[in-house]
C-alpha cells in the first residue's frame, strides 16, 4: 500500500511540474496583465493581447510573428492580411483573413 501511495504521489508531483499553472478557457483569451499571458511573442497592450479581437498593435513585434497592419495584428480575429507573410508562422492569407 505504501508503494502505491508513493507512486501516486510521484505521478501527481510530476503532473504539477509539467502541467500549466493556470488553465485559460479559449473564450477568455485576450485579457492580460503581462506579455507572458499572451501567445508566444505577443505583447500585452492596455490589458489585451495584441492578437486578440478588439486589441491593437503599434509594431510588427507586438504581434508575435504576424504583421501589424493599420493598428491591428493581421492574425487577430478582426485583423486582415494581403499576403501569407502577413500571418506569420506558417499562416495562410485567404480572403483577407489569416487561417
Amino acid at each position: 500500500m505504501k508503494r502505491l501511495l508513493a507512486a501516486a504521489a510521484t505521478v501527481l508531483a510530476v503532473f504539477a511540474v509539467v502541467a500549466p499553472a493556470t488553465v485559460v478557457d479559449a473564450k477568455e483569451y485576450g485579457k492580460c496583465g503581462f506579455d507572458s499571458d499572451c501567445h508566444s511573442g505577443v505583447k500585452c497592450r492596455s490589458g489585451k493581447c495584441a492578437d486578440s479581437a478588439g486589441s491593437s498593435c503599434a509594431f510588427d513585434s507586438d504581434c508575435g510573428g504576424a504583421k501589424c497592419r493599420s493598428g491591428k495584428c493581421a492574425s487577430a480575429p478582426d485583423g486582415s492580411c494581403a499576403f501569407d507573410s502577413d500571418c506569420g508562422r506558417g499562416g495562410k492569407c485567404s480572403s483577407s483573413k489569416c487561417r
